[in-house]
């Protein structure tokens, strides 16, 4: 059978080069499609990472709203307490002072009875001794050495030594009596100056120890808090900002009695208000 005169063989080099441009072309196809997915992939990547981004800055944005209101908290419940302790302190001391005061006027009332006392114990022995001075010229009013006295009766003469003999006994009484009222006064004094000592040491020793317990109240603390904030490369101390704030604010700082610090990382910057003075500083 003889070949039609129409067909048309094609040569094995243009098959082939047909063949050739048809992989080139996919593979073009392919390499482009790949790229495609590589840049959707990178854009999808790029997206979910400024989510996380957005999220974190939220995150940390509310973290440090949550730690200002937990120090604010802290601060005012640790306020309250030491004005709480130091309040009852304070009206322990005064209950316990108007209490010392109280058994300190006893004791000066007791002492001004002693001595009223003691007076009156004094009195007795000047009696006393007057009385001791009345018999003695008694005695010898009552034994004139005169002629008339040695011509006097045997009766007369042992009425005389029996009123000296008397006037004698007296006497001795009399020195033994002041004798022991002496005695008694000094113990009583003793007695008295002890009392009073010890009153006075007992009233030291409660206003030392109330004035102890209220230097210890006013001076309990609670806890130290530590603030740091940590955003994106920041990573700074509480104390770091109080002392760039004290820095900025400069010798006025001294007589500031209220400090407020309000952070901004998004913004790179802290915002203060001291007092009724407004101002700003770097992170």
């Amino acid at each position: 059978m003889t070949e039609s005169k129409d067909t048309q063989v094609r040569p094995t080099a243009t098959i082939k080069s047909i063949v050739k441009a048809a992989v080139i072309e996919q593979s073009e196809k392919a390499a482009a499609l790949a790229k495609e997915e590589k840049a959707r992939q990178e854009k999808a990547k790029q997206e979910e990472a400024g989510i996380k981004v957005i999220k974190l800055e939220k995150g940390a944005v509310e973290k440090v709203k949550e730690t200002k209101v937990s120090v604010s908290k802290n601060a005012a419940d640790t306020d309250k307490k030491i004005e709480q302790k130091a309040a009852k302190a304070e009206k322990e001391t005064k209950k316990k002072a108007v209490k010392a005061k109280k058994e300190n006027a006893e004791v000066k009332k007791n002492v001004v009875k002693r001595e009223a006392s003691v007076k009156k114990e004094e009195k007795k022995i000047a009696e006393a001794k007057d009385e001791v001075k009345e018999k003695a010229t008694a005695v010898k009013t009552e034994a004139p050495k005169t002629e008339a006295s040695k011509k006097e009766t045997p009766k007369k003469e042992a009425s005389k030594k029996v009123a000296s003999k008397k006037a004698v006994n007296t006497k001795k009484e009399v020195v033994k009596k002041i004798s022991d009222i002496k005695q008694e006064t000094v113990k009583k004094a003793k007695e008295v100056k002890k009392e009073v000592a010890k009153k006075a040491e007992s009233v030291k020793d409660t206003v030392v120890k109330d004035t102890a317990a209220k230097d210890t109240a006013a001076k309990t603390k609670e806890p130290e808090v530590k603030l740091v904030l940590q955003y994106r490369d920041y990573d700074i101390e509480q104390s770091v900002l109080y002392n760039k704030a004290r820095a900025v604010i400069g010798d006025k700082f001294e007589s500031v009695k209220n400090l407020n610090l309000y952070v901004k990382p998004e913004e790179g910057k802290v915002y203060f208000v001291a007092d009724e003075e407004t101002g700003s500083f770097d992170l």
